[in-house]
């Protein structure tokens, strides 16, 4: 069992199932647009890089009605949060368990979601940091902010975890030079995942207390 001096959790697909939320609010901005809706599996597909790369793919790369519509993506999640968003099984029961090790959330979504979310739910309060898209770093797959916050918290590579489910989460993680865990329960196929090279594929949350003990001294 490995020593853990800090966690960083990935948000959607990792700690929280959003993808009902999200995709409503999509296909509500897409419906504004006079544009097609489109299915959750689809939706599932074009989440994990952030806003603009979400309304970029669901708009089929036109950039020019891309301003119009993140307004009305965002002034619509932002009243919806919390419409159908849901823990995954066990992430409450295992960040408790940890809850001595310092923890952090990065998430390609921006803060003013990811904060009333983590509130809202319930599990803020595990998480000493939190670092959303507008935090001026570069989003994932770059290792800006899992460094940044290595740095912060004076956690080594060999005992820092990243987990994820995403390949973007994972190739974050290993180009910050830390262990990586992969969950397959997310918005990314376990085949994805794999073809990352994560160092660890859980198929439950939970599964981090079987892998993972808290550092000493």
């Amino acid at each position: 069992m490995l020593s853990v001096s800090l966690f960083i959790f990935d948000l959607d697909g990792t700690l929280v199932n959003t993808l009902e939320d999200i995709t409503a609010s999509l296909n509500y901005t897409l419906t504004a647009l006079g544009r097609p809706q489109l299915p959750p599996d689809t939706v599932r597909q074009y989440v994990g890089d952030g806003l603009t790369m979400l309304l970029s793919r669901a708009l089929g790369g036109s950039q020019e009605l891309l301003g119009e519509a993140r307004g009305i993506y965002a002034a619509h999640h932002g009243r919806n949060l919390l419409a159908r968003s849901q823990l995954y099984p066990g992430v409450r029961e295992t960040l408790e368990h940890f809850k001595a090790v310092p923890m952090a959330v990065i998430s390609n979504k921006a803060t003013e979601f990811v904060e009333p979310l983590l509130r809202g739910l319930g599990i803020a309060h595990y998480f000493r940091s939190v670092v959303g898209a507008d935090r001026g770093l570069p989003l994932k797959p770059a290792p800006d902010a899992v460094l940044t916050i290595m740095a912060a918290f004076g956690a080594p590579r060999e005992r820092t975890v990243m987990v994820g489910d995403g390949t973007t989460d994972v190739k974050a993680g290993k180009a910050a030079g830390v262990i990586t865990c992969a969950v397959t329960y997310g918005f990314r196929s376990e085949a994805e995942l794999r073809q990352a090279g994560p160092d660890h594929i859980l198929h439950d949350f939970a599964g981090l207390m079987d892998l993972f003990r808290p550092a000493t001294g």
